[in-house]
């Protein structure tokens, strides 16, 4: 969806050639659209106006800082009126969706997302042991078997919940890829460590986590 600051706010050039579009198409469907007659005049007087100063502050020959200033006075009140005209556009539903689109104007349709719930599942998680590191890989369980596909889509990522001997507490990292990274310090080589995992959603909320595994830190 085309919001409105990005429809108004852009280069001069992408702007002025925006605003001469939307005057082109709503003048020549002004009979089709049931375009007020007013409103389409005083958008003409404002586009002719902004044309002419943004034509002469583009010229070399001619631009200054009083050109400049004009330019910049035309557009602030161009725009001032097709802030207006763009939800005058909107409600009129004589004007079709498509076309409100094809001038680059935000759509009437909202396809806004509903928040992804908690995750329902526990994921399946496997370890690879490396000196001085552990890697934990989460997966999503498919007919007994695990499944490392891209997580977009499924989940945001996945929290890691671990403990090692001597721990008072459990410890907690998180990642938004396939696989989390721990490591430790060679005095916790040989310890055990007690490890599950939970997805994520966008929100950040976690779903059941899995049963605890037990490895050996080195």
């Amino acid at each position: 969806m085309i919001s409105r600051r990005s429809t108004l706010v852009k280069p001069d050039a992408q702007f002025i050639a925006l605003a001469n579009t939307i005057y082109e198409q709503c003048n020549e469907h002004a009979a089709e659209w049931a375009i007020d007659a007013q409103r389409l005049e005083t958008c003409a007087t404002l586009l002719a106006a902004a044309n002419a100063a943004y034509e002469a502050n583009s010229d070399r020959a001619t631009c200054n800082a009083i050109t400049a200033s004009a330019k910049k006075a035309a557009f602030v009140e161009l725009k001032r009126f097709l802030a207006n005209f763009i939800d005058y556009l909107e409600v009129n539903m004589s004007v079709p969706n498509a076309a409100l689109v094809a001038m680059g104007l935000r759509s009437r349709e909202r396809h806004g997302r509903q928040p992804l719930p908690r995750p329902a599942e526990a994921p399946l998680i496997s370890v690879q042991r490396r000196h001085g590191e552990m890697v934990i890989y989460a997966a999503r369980p498919l007919h007994g078997h695990s499944v490392q596909g891209n997580l977009s889509g499924h989940y945001h990522g996945f929290m890691v919940r671990y403990k090692k001997d001597g721990d008072a507490d459990f410890h907690i990292a998180a990642s938004t890829r396939k696989h989390c990274a721990l490591y430790f310090e060679q005095a916790d080589e040989g310890k055990r460590i007690w490890l599950s995992a939970a997805w994520l959603n966008p929100r950040l909320e976690t779903g059941p986590w899995c049963e605890d595994i037990t490895e050996i830190i080195g």
